[in-house]
């Protein structure tokens, strides 16, 4: 039987388990794509929805009153 030196001392005992590092996007939650479809699926039931970039009023036509912003 041959031995090897090496410079790391040998463990006695297995190193313990660490909880992981967060991460920055943890998955889960509402995403962009949830809340498109949400204010979509709502344009089309209702013909208007919250603007989800300032809060107003959308229409599909028309865009949001407050801000412009369109879906398309």
């Amino acid at each position: 039987m041959a031995a090897v030196a090496t410079s790391e001392p040998a463990l006695a005992e297995p190193p313990t388990a660490k909880a992981p590092a967060p991460r920055l996007f943890e998955p889960g939650g509402t995403t962009l794509e949830d809340l498109v479809l949400g204010v979509w699926d709502e344009l089309v039931a209702e013909g208007r929805a919250e603007c989800p970039v300032c809060g107003g009023w959308i229409a599909p036509s028309a865009g949001c009153e407050s801000c412009g912003a369109e879906l398309s």
